[in-house]
């Protein structure tokens, strides 16, 4: 990716993509945290341990509307002293040889053991029978069964779900911390781009990168910042780059493109000069051998490849862990299944090989995969045909129609 230089000594040499993961994620840690409401928090990552301020249910339940009474008592006809009802004081204990009337969600009256649905239960000279097939110590909720006061309700690092902030509030809390959503800074390189067409103009290429990682970064949990296309002159993106630098607020700095070694990939040269200390230059991978990452300044700097297929294809495997370091949830990497092939695979080269296809399944339900013919690491048309990468490993031999490979699901990544 960027030209080699050495540290210490020693060249940084391109790493496997595991390796490469790891590496970054020595860099990259939440940046604060922050109170918000419980209507805001979904998909926000949890900041700091919840517990319980109360005991859920606070007093015993019934379950089911009926009779709450002494099971004791249960061969007699009782009379029916009093009735309960949710959101209601707790009334009266119960009695030896009497029943309440109580309805679901109603807090069962002390002493009461059994609520008897009242399918179970009829009215006889004044009170209540209880019918055959009523079970004993039924139907009742114990105060404090879902949780007790100073239980743990959520864990700091998740992901909160509706779930979660359906058990935040029952516990008691209308807000809760949050880590801080990460600022991500975008920037594309090249005189080739365009941010927009304009009729009659040759040569224009139009800048696809950055719309689509600026959409990649919100649907990750980010907040994007646009640094607009900086053109192939050394000094103009050295100011660039100067200016991200001294920005206050930007997490984590993007670039797409200038990262190869032709005369005109000036990203290596002017960041070499701007003090860049690189984890890694390239990544055994294809496409997005180009891809590095490091520290230029105090800012995390992650270098996508210019061709879009590449950069958005780097972007699903090390802008997604990188926000989700940022963001407090710890390194997620994707998540891989299995599936057969339909179509044949050619060998691969010395590098981890990604290709494009589409999913089906055989008559048997089994998922499976069949190989794209169009591969073109700038062709976005094929990759919005796509459906999954097949992922091979580096030097594997031909795979044929049958045999089981791993994928990664477009449709298990957010926004992709």
């Amino acid at each position: 990716m960027l030209t080699p230089t050495t540290t210490a000594n020693t060249t940084v040499k391109m790493p496997e993509i595991a390796d490469a993961l790891a590496r970054m994620e020595r860099y990259l840690c939440p940046f604060g945290s922050e109170p918000v409401p419980l209507d805001d928090a979904l998909g926000r990552i949890c900041a700091e341990a919840l517990t319980a301020r109360l005991d859920a249910p606070p007093f015993a339940v019934a379950a089911m509307d009926g009779y709450a009474l002494r099971w004791a008592d249960a061969g007699s006809v009782l009379p029916c002293v009093s009735t309960a009802r949710a959101g209601h004081p707790i009334g009266p204990p119960v009695a030896p040889g009497t029943c309440h009337r109580v309805f679901t969600g109603a807090p069962v009256p002390p002493g009461a053991d059994t609520v008897v649905i009242q399918e179970l239960a009829e009215a006889v000279d004044g009170g209540v029978r209880i019918r055959s097939g009523a079970e004993p110590y039924r139907h009742i909720r114990a105060a404090g069964i879902n949780f007790r006061t100073g239980a743990s309700v959520v864990q700091p690092g998740r992901r909160l779900t509706a779930r979660d902030l359906g058990l935040a509030a029952a516990a008691g809390h209308t807000d809760i911390r949050v880590y801080r959503r990460p600022r991500i800074a975008v920037l594309s390189t090249g005189d080739e781009l365009s941010g927009a067409f304009e009729n009659g103009r040759n040569a224009q290429i139009l800048d696809a990168n950055r719309p689509a990682l600026k959409a990649l970064v919100r649907a990750w949990g980010g907040v994007p910042l646009d640094l607009g296309i900086a053109p192939d002159e050394q000094a103009a993106l050295s100011v660039t780059l100067s200016r991200a630098i001294a920005t206050e607020g930007i997490d984590l700095l993007v670039t797409s493109g200038g990262a190869s070694v032709g005369d005109f990939d000036l990203l290596g040269p002017v960041l070499g000069r701007l003090g860049f200390e690189p984890a890694f230059r390239k990544v055994r991978m294809r496409p997005g051998k180009a891809t590095g990452f490091g520290q230029l300044g105090h800012l995390p700097l992650l270098c996508l490849p210019g061709n879009a297929v590449a950069a958005l294809l780097s972007a699903v495997i090390f802008l997604r862990p990188a926000l989700s370091l940022l963001a407090g949830a710890g390194l997620a990497e994707p998540a891989y299944e299995r599936a057969v092939l339909t179509t044949p695979l050619p060998a691969t080269g010395p590098r981890t090989t990604f290709l494009r296809g589409q999913l089906d399944r055989d008559p048997q339900g089994e998922q499976t995969f069949a190989v794209l013919t169009e591969q073109d690491n700038a062709m976005l048309s094929g990759l919005a045909l796509a459906h999954a990468l097949v992922v091979r490993p580096a030097d594997a031999p031909p795979a044929l129609p049958g045999e089981p490979v791993s994928i990664l699901r477009f449709d298990l990544v957010p926004g992709f």
